[in-house]
């Protein structure tokens, strides 16, 4: 992920305009990701300082800064280090400061000789002195081996800094809305299923004549806390979005030191967006991909006896003119076939749990379990009992057997609904 300041981006009235590399560029940006790259392979087994210093020496006009230090962050990204030693460098730093410190007091007029408290301290822990050498200091982050490195070809590596920048753009953002239009109903399920996984505080309208789907989306900087970690998850939902046959996003942003006012706004699908497809690298379809606390209540659900059977939900429960929401779960009756839904609102606001009462009060047909965490503070109460849903309220787990018990409740509501 790259970071605002290295983002190639030019203010025009009160729009902000990610800048691509040109074609006249281009020559050169990818010689200079073919070096990055080459650099990150021959480099396996060293340090990370030993690498950034052969980054470092390559020649870079300055006009050209910005670009190389966004390849070889995205280089470094893709590169997997871990600390190399087999002593507590800490630890072995105490000991040997503290051996170095009686040597200079008992050879208070002659010279210190650095090599015999090594092999002092090596001697005791019954090793080399290069092995305590390379062990002191194992802990600093230039000192970390590099591992592994999954790494691209330069044309991919383009590509990717190419979605990088507007990625970062959103790291700014008060708040996101996108416009995507796809003829296949899977790639909308695909998309909301991301945003529910990234935990993205969003709602979704449905166009006129079902022609597509208008997503509004709170950006990081609407938010009083978590700012970074929740800019993040909004920025690894772009690919999501470019994914679609057509899609337009539009953002209020705050931007550069003085966080001054701009929108942004981006149209795609982009000539020659990716290699190999619309799709970005490393964006996956997250069909049966759950968040933590849903995948776990998942399991727990499963294991429950008796004749409803629950999994990953694919379904979107639409009420024209009102809304609509997205379950995580869906619960099957293996002998009348009937079916109920749970949806997770955990992390969500109570904007968006107040949505969802009114959904059900204005007639929602299917039987719905909405899960809200406790903090956002509304009652269970809140929706009427005569209703085909229900709002299960959770202080840190979520409990099967309580949310089971609504499931129940809801389906007996839906086959026989309340008079009125």
């Amino acid at each position: 992920m790259l970071t605002a300041d290295l983002v190639h981006a030019r203010r025009r009235g009160d729009r902000l305009v990610v800048v691509p590399v040109s074609e006249a560029e281009r020559p050169r940006a990818l010689e200079l990701a073919t070096a990055y790259l080459d650099l990150a392979r021959a480099h396996v087994g060293q340090p990370r300082g030993v690498l950034l210093d052969a980054c470092r020496a390559i020649d870079v006009e300055p006009r050209e800064q910005r670009l190389a230090r966004g390849l070889q962050k995205l280089v470094l990204d893709r590169c997997e280090f871990e600390e190399d030693a087999a002593q507590d460098p800490g630890e072995l730093r105490r000991a040997l400061f503290t051996c170095a410190a009686a040597a200079r007091r008992e050879a208070e007029h002659a010279a210190f000789d650095r090599a015999v408290v090594l092999a002092a301290v090596a001697a005791e822990r019954r090793v080399s002195s290069d092995t305590i050498e390379r062990a002191l200091f194992a802990d600093l982050p230039d000192a970390h081996i590099l591992r592994a490195a999954r790494l691209l070809s330069p044309e991919a590596l383009l590509a990717e800094h190419h979605l990088a920048q507007h990625q970062a753009v959103l790291l700014r953002a008060l708040s996101v809305r996108a416009t995507v239009w796809s003829g296949a109903p899977v790639s909308y399920r695909h998309l909301f299923r991301k945003l529910k996984f990234l935990r993205l505080l969003h709602r979704i309208e449905r166009l006129p004549r079902n022609t597509g789907y208008r997503l509004h989306i709170d950006g990081p900087y609407s938010l009083f806390e978590s700012v970074t970690k929740y800019g993040l998850q909004l920025a690894l939902a772009l690919p999501a979005v470019m994914a679609a046959d057509r899609w337009a996003i539009e953002a209020d942003l705050r931007w550069g030191r003085e966080r001054q006012p701009l929108r942004y706004t981006l149209r795609g699908p982009l000539p020659g967006q990716f290699p190999g497809g619309n799709e970005a690298p490393d964006c996956e379809h997250p069909t049966d991909k759950l968040p933590d606390d849903v995948a776990a209540l998942l399991q727990d659900l499963a294991a429950l006896p008796g004749p409803w059977r629950p999994a990953p939900s694919h379904a979107i429960l639409d009420l024209p003119g009102v809304g609509q929401c997205v379950p995580d779960l869906e619960f099957v009756h293996q002998e009348t076939g009937q079916a109920a839904y749970l949806e997770v609102l955990g992390f969500w606001s109570r904007d968006a749990v107040w949505k969802r009462i009114e959904l059900a009060r204005k007639g929602l047909p299917q039987a719905v379990v909405f899960a809200v965490s406790k903090h956002l503070r509304v009652s269970e109460a809140a929706l009427d009992e005569g209703l085909p849903a229900a709002l299960y309220v959770y202080a840190r787990v979520m409990n099967a057997h309580a949310i089971l018990d609504r499931v129940k409740e809801v389906a007996a509501r839906a086959e026989n609904p309340a008079p009125g």
